[in-house]
């Protein structure tokens, strides 16, 4: 019997599912998350489930340490070190704005100018010496940030992404200068051309290096104490896995590491239930994260941004947060108007109805109001704990219907489509921005409160399917047990350059990466090589990803614009038949398959409920609806709405005119448009 924990910390909750293989069964527990202090839940939902340390086969992680640190500032004390004469790097970034309307734009770097230091060195931008490292700069560098007393050092050359000399030596003399300083290098950060993307990825990932190791090594430490044998695996932002030692240098690779997971476990059961074009839909306790995944894979952005002004250039699943969680607190502003979000009332003090504290109104106070959710069910795992719906309904006539001179029914109401509208612009986003329909999408429905809106949010965009997992409050956690490991590498590239480059390149990366792969414990078999082309027109100033499958020899300059031709094609409808094109970079994906893990329900079917019934409030008023048990319903049993079907770890909300059917792997797929939805209840 080999067990298999999945764990997803988030702002609120702290998710595990245990797996049994041997059964190919599911546990889940979900308790409350301990702000400050993430191990505190994570070891004690694994407690939780009374399982001994020393029987987990793995334990794969999805963590918000990093992305927490940059959000809020909590990261070691950090330096930069950079060419002569380029110190400002850093203050003066890319003259953008974070508004398109917006005149200004506070901006506040992670390193501070007074933090940032030069080095006597230059490299060419063909990568020729132009002047030799000055090793008495150095020692005077190091002086200086021994001074500073900095816990964390960036170090990003010019030009090092063509010739890493320099920045190699200079990194290594540092780490023997200041012993006990981790020294994160950018060639081997973010080996990449721009030299502001990555001075700022480099010190992102100096920025959050040592809370990340500090936070793994103490869960590493705790579970090895337990008698658990194995390295922790971690989760990474581009949906792939790696062990918590490697995650402690790369930190800045795990900055989306739980979102990431659930774009994974997404994709999957869309293509179980035969809806390969999905749209991930996680609407946990803090924030909203969406992602496009079209034909089963999650898209990737081999840049983003975590915060206005912060660019991070390593590949990750192309997600939009937004702050529309169960926990967003609802607010009427000085212009008399509602806002919800993006302040969330986490799991301390909570929202209104946990009674621990909180006393502004939230989303999960508005449902609970509107009978959406019910008192006496328990969220989560935790003993003892249930909603009290006075307190919800106390915190919204105070702060939402007495301000706005509405009903507590209206004003509830009112909150939940005020949230509805900020996600169903976020789904926009990630969609019609990048010239997709989003009716040709079905909807996944996870986190905590997704289900609640999800069918909501399908009527808002024009969808007519949605899909909600078995387990869709704990759905990052199962992305965890179904992520494989994945290691990517990229080399910058001249303009042109000979098929022969092209080789010796890619086949650099798959021997990096099969090594590394190999020192995971992965045979040949199990490995699986993908080879990209970053390429663009030469006046463009954002190229595409072009893939070149696992071929790595025969790649002449025509036949990688052919290539690149087809996919611009593909991808935007047309192309510059006088533009020249050009290579950017050449990437590999390097991924070790682990055992397939069954996509299956938290629980076996169980003996058929008594039936309930209770008030829903919708927007066209309310009515009385029957309540299932999640755990009762049977494959291929059809629910018609409006009704609530109730589990653990979320509730699913079925508006009327709407279908449900239960699949064989316990997913309800729902059709939500009048005419298929009559259809469904004729087949």
């Amino acid at each position: 019997m080999d067990l298999i924990a999945g764990i997803d910390v988030g702002g609120t909750f702290t998710d595990v599912l245990l797996y049994d293989t041997g059964r190919s069964r599911l546990r889940l527990a979900k308790v409350f998350s301990t702000p400050g202090r993430q191990a505190d839940g994570l070891l004690a939902g694994v407690d939780q489930l009374d399982v001994p340390r020393a029987e987990l086969a793995a334990l794969v992680h999805g963590t918000t340490v990093a992305t927490n640190a940059v959000l809020e500032r909590t990261g070691a004390r950090t330096a930069l070190v950079t060419t002569v004469g380029f110190r400002d790097v850093l203050e003066l970034r890319r003259r953008d704005r974070p508004h398109t309307y917006g005149l200004t734009g506070r901006y506040r770097p992670l390193v501070p100018r007074g933090r940032c230091f030069e080095v006597d060195e230059r490299i060419g931008a063909r990568g020729e010496v132009v002047r030799p490292l000055d090793a008495g700069s150095v020692r005077a560098v190091a002086a200086e940030l021994r001074a500073a007393e900095v816990r964390s050092v960036a170090v990003s050359l010019l030009n090092s992404y063509v010739n890493a000399e320099h920045e190699r030596e200079l990194a290594s003399a540092l780490a023997e200068l200041l012993p006990g300083v981790p020294v994160s290098a950018s060639y081997r950060v973010a080996p990449e051309v721009g030299e502001f993307e990555r001075a700022s990825t480099t010190v992102v990932n100096a920025y959050v290096r040592a809370a990340m190791a500090g936070y793994l090594g103490a869960v590493q430490a705790e579970l090895t104490a337990g008698g658990f044998s194995r390295d922790v695996q971690v989760m990474q932002s581009n949906g792939g896995l790696m062990p918590a030692g490697r995650a402690g240098e790369y930190a800045v690779r795990t900055l989306l590491s739980g979102p990431a997971a659930g774009t994974v476990a997404a994709a999957a059961f869309g293509e179980a239930a035969g809806l390969p074009d999905v749209i991930s839909c996680d609407m946990g306790g803090t924030s909203f994260d969406v992602a496009l995944i079209p034909g089963g894979r999650p898209a990737l952005a081999d840049e983003t941004s975590i915060e206005y002004g912060i660019p991070i250039k390593v590949p990750m699943v192309d997600i939009k947060t937004i702050g529309a969680g169960g926990g967003s607190i609802a607010r009427v502003d000085r212009a008399g108007i509602l806002r919800v979000g993006p302040d969330s009332a986490g799991s301390t003090p909570g929202p209104a109805c946990y009674r621990r504290g909180g006393t502004a109104p939230t989303v999960t106070d508005a449902n609970l109001v509107l009978g959406r959710i019910a008192a006496d069910q328990r969220l989560g795992t935790e003993r003892d704990f249930t909603l009290d719906r006075a307190s919800a309904a106390a915190a919204i006539e105070e702060h939402v219907a007495g301000p706005l001179g509405l009903g507590v029914t209206d004003a509830a109401l009112a909150v939940v489509r005020v949230a509805n509208e900020l996600m169903a612009n976020a789904i926009r986003m990630v969609s019609v921005d990048k010239g997709h329909d989003p009716r040709r999408f079905a909807l996944v429905g996870f986190g905590g409160a997704g289900p609640l809106h999800i069918v909501e949010l399908a009527r808002a965009i024009g969808a007519t399917e949605v899909i909600v997992p078995p387990h869709p409050g704990a759905l990052s956690a199962f992305g965890c047990l179904l992520a494989d490991v994945k290691y990517d590498f990229v080399t910058s590239m001249p303009a042109s350059c000979s098929p022969e480059r092209v080789a010796e390149v890619l086949g650099e990366q798959r021997r990096a990466g099969e090594d590394m792969l190999a020192a995971d414990g992965f045979d040949p078999p199990a490995m699986s090589v993908a080879h990209i082309a970053e390429m663009s027109y030469a006046k463009q100033l954002y190229s595409i990803r072009v893939p070149l499958g696992a071929a790595e020899d025969g790649w002449t300059p025509d036949r990688l614009a052919e290539a690149f031709t087809r996919r611009y094609r593909e991808t935007y409808g047309g192309r510059t038949p006088s533009g020249h094109i050009k290579l950017v970079s050449l990437r590999t994906e390097v991924t070790g398959r682990r055992d397939g893990i069954r996509l299956l329900g938290a629980d076996p079917a169980g003996p058929a409920a008594e039936p309930r019934e209770r008030t829903v409030v919708f927007a066209d008023g309310p009515r009385t609806v029957p309540v299932l048990d999640r755990s009762a319903l049977r494959p291929f049993e059809v629910v018609e709405g409006p009704a609530v079907v109730h589990q653990a770890d979320s509730t699913t909300l079925l508006p009327p005119d709407t279908v449900a059917q239960v699949r064989d792997n316990g997913s309800l797929v729902v059709v939500v448009a009048g005419a298929a939805v009559e259809k469904a209840v004729q087949t």
